[in-house]
């Protein structure tokens, strides 16, 4: 009996720990509350419950991503060495220079300079000038230039196969990955940016209408404050404030009604828009650690994949949110 409950104990222990770490964006969206369909009659209860759900699981996403980075930083860290040595070996540095550099022997600006743009034209036949005029472009120009850069030595690369074929097959390998990259992050943050300008737009037609409301009830409020709720007040008194107030509410009542729906219908695209990106998500962060391993010459470990696309269902939890935002009153 003993065994059997020892076997127990750890097989439960062992399936806590695989569906510990087998948390993706995916089981995450799953786990969000629904979108509410009834907003505006709902007891302040019901909205209460709501917003904690949503917030407390954004919470442990928040920190979950926060780990996976970390761990990710810490296994960097760990292998900087190795990492800086495989990337010096890359470079084409000469002895001299490798010497140098690991000498500690402080250099001029002057060295600095021209072993920089000595590195970048062997890598990346691109100057050191060039690279700095790069750095002030736009993230349009950017996203332009690195497609056309990745297209121009694609091309280079297809027409010299013989050509140092170690390094081609590489640089080939790597201006693919950093085609893809480009194309991906346009397509996503494209989507991310659409989206916040539905949101914008929408808000502004709130806050517009809103403030009329504000002006239409102001009279409404006038009275209220001008009817004796203290000492003396008799029954008329509570009576005429009550229908004031069903006056204000009905008010507040129809502007949620007319923007909370448009809020609702928002937050469902969102909710498809990210469901749908999530592999893209996952494909970006798989780029970015093969780059980084072709760069460095290193196995980068995955303990913190996952990364970018449980951020993603973070940001989804952020709209949604939202979904009382245009909800006046509080019905207790």
């Amino acid at each position: 009996m003993k065994m059997k409950k020892f076997l127990f104990t750890i097989t439960t222990l062992w399936l806590t720990q695989v569906l510990a770490a087998q948390t993706n964006a995916t089981d995450y969206l799953k786990r969000a509350p629904g979108i509410p369909v009834n907003v505006c009659n709902v007891t302040g209860s019901v909205q209460d419950a709501f917003l904690n759900d949503v917030r407390n699981l954004s919470s442990v996403i928040h920190e979950d991503a926060a780990n996976r980075s970390r761990e990710a930083e810490e296994y960097m860290k760990s292998n900087e060495d190795r990492m800086k040595a495989n990337m010096m070996k890359k470079s084409g540095m000469s002895d001299e220079d490798i010497m140098k550099l690991q000498s500690g022997k402080e250099m001029t600006d002057a060295e600095a300079q021209a072993m920089a743009d000595k590195i970048l034209q062997q890598q990346t036949n691109i100057s050191l000038d060039e690279a700095k005029n790069l750095s002030k472009m736009s993230d349009a120009g950017k996203e332009a230039w690195a497609q056309g850069y990745a297209a121009e030595q694609m091309a280079v690369a297809q027409a010299n196969p013989g050509q140092n074929k170690g390094d081609s097959e590489t640089n080939m390998s790597m201006y693919e990955l950093l085609s893809e990259q480009s194309t991906l992050r346009y397509k996503v943050t494209g989507m991310e940016n659409q989206l916040r300008q539905r949101f914008i737009a929408l808000d502004k037609d709130a806050e517009t209408a809103k403030a009329l409301l504000e002006a239409d009830l102001k009279p409404f409020y006038t009275e209220l404050n001008s009817i004796n709720d203290g000492e003396g007040s008799t029954r008329a008194d509570v009576e005429h404030a009550e229908r004031v107030i069903k006056k204000i509410q009905e008010k507040q009542d129809a502007y949620c009604l007319k923007f909370t729906p448009r809020m609702l219908e928002f937050i469902e695209q969102c909710k498809e828009s990210y469901t749908k990106a999530l592999p893209d998500y996952d494909r970006l962060e798989e780029i970015q650690f093969q780059v980084t391993s072709l760069q460095t010459g290193t196995s980068l470990i995955t303990t913190g994949k996952g990364m970018y696309s449980i951020q993603a269902v973070e940001q989804y939890l952020d709209y949604l949110d939202e979904a009382f935002r245009y909800k006046l009153y509080r019905i207790d």
